[in-house]
C-alpha cells in the first residue's frame, strides 16, 4: 500500500491549556473525514510557548493523546510540547499509531534561539516506519531552517517528513519556500502543519517531491486532509521528478568531503560572528 490520508488542522489556539479542545477537533476531523489515517497538529499547540507547562513524557498529556489514538484508529501527531527530563525542557513532538503506542519522540534540534530560551536541543534526527505503507520523518520548526536535518531524515529513508510549526513571524513567506525547496531536494512529501490566532498566522502547506505545491491554507482556522502516494516519492527517487534529477542518487555517489564536517572543523568567518544574544535596539546617531 503506498497510499496514505493525513490531515494537518490548523487552528486558532489562545496561549494556555488546549488539550481538550484539541481533542476535540482531532475528533471532528476523523468524523467528518473517516478515511483519516494520521492527523497532525502545530507545534506547541497543547499549552503554546509556555515552559511553565512543561510535563515528563510520559505524562498527563500524553497519556490523554494516546487514548484519542487508540480510540479513533489512527495515526496522531499532537504538534509538540515542551517536555521536563533530567532537569532539561525539550520542545518534543510524539507520535503515535493507531494503538495507542508511542513508535517515536522527537526533540526539537534547533530551539530557536534567542527567543525560545532554556530550552535544550535534541541530538536524534527521527524516522519511524508506518507498517505497510513507508518510512517517515518528523522535525519541529526552526529545525527546517537547516538543511542538513531534513537530510539526515532523508538519509535514512524517510519518504514523508511531517513538520509541526508556530510561526507568527513576518518570515513565513520565507517558510513556505523552505518547504517546497526541502521537498524537492530531498525528493519527498513535506506536511508543514502552522498554528493560527494568537499563535501563528497559519499558511500551512503540504509539497510533493518535486516541490509541487499540493495545497496551502488560508490564515484562519482550517482542516486540510490529503491522500499522498508514496509510490510517487519512490518513482522520482528513482527516475527523478518527470525524469529530471536523481538528487539523492547524485547526493550518495558524491566524492566531495565538505570542509564544515570534517572533524574539529572550525570557521574563522562564523566564529567571528560573535556569541548568540538577543537583538539590541539601534543607537541613534547624535
Amino acid at each position: 500500500m503506498s497510499r496514505f490520508a493525513i490531515a494537518g488542522l490548523q487552528l486558532e489556539l489562545p496561549n494556555r491549556d488546549n488539550v481538550e479542545y484539541l481533542c476535540s477537533e482531532v475528533e471532528t476531523a476523523v468524523r467528518r473525514f473517516p478515511w483519516l489515517d494520521m492527523v497532525v497538529l502545530g507545534e506547541l499547540a497543547s499549552f503554546g510557548p509556555n515552559t511553565t507547562a512543561a510535563q515528563p513524557m510520559p505524562g498527563p498529556a500524553e497519556e490523554t493523546y494516546r487514548a484519542l489514538a487508540q480510540r479513533l484508529g489512527v495515526w496522531l501527531v499532537p504538534g509538540s510540547l515542551y517536555e521536563r527530563s533530567d532537569g532539561r525542557i525539550y520542545n518534543t513532538a510524539p507520535v503515535i499509531d493507531p494503538s495507542g503506542k508511542v513508535v517515536a519522540r522527537c526533540r526539537k534540534l534547533f530551539p530557536w534561539l534567542p527567543y525560545e530560551k532554556d530550552v535544550a536541543a535534541g541530538q536524534e534526527c527521527v524516522v519511524f516506519d508506518v507498517p505497510r505503507v513507508g518510512r517517515f520523518g518528523i522535525s519541529i520548526c526552526y529545525d527546517m531552517w537547516f538543511p542538513e536535518t531534513t537530510r539526515a531524515l532523508a538519509w535514512q529513508g524517510a519518504e514523508v517528513l511531517i513538520h509541526p510549526t508556530m510561526t507568527s513571524t513576518i518570515d513565513r513567506d520565507v517558510e513556505l519556500a523552505m518547504v517546497r525547496t526541502t521537498a524537492a531536494t530531498n525528493q519527498c512529501y513535506v506536511v508543514d502543519v502552522n498554528a493560527a490566532g494568537r499563535l501563528g498566522n497559519g499558511r500551512s502547506i503540504v509539497a510533493g517531491p518535486g516541490g509541487e505545491v499540493i495545497y496551502q491554507a488560508g490564515t484562519t482556522r482550517e482542516f486540510v486532509p490529503v491522500m499522498i502516494d508514496l509510490s510517487q516519492v519512490r518513482d522520482a527517487r528513482r527516475r527523478g521528478w518527470h525524469g529530471q534529477g536523481q538528487v539523492l542518487k547524485s547526493f550518495r555517489d558524491s566524492a566531495v568531503r565538505y570542509p564544515q564536517y570534517q572533524p574539529g572543523a572550525r570557521s574563522p568567518q562564523l566564529d567571528a560572528l560573535g556569541a548568540m544574544a538577543m537583538p539590541a535596539r539601534a543607537k541613534l546617531d547624535p
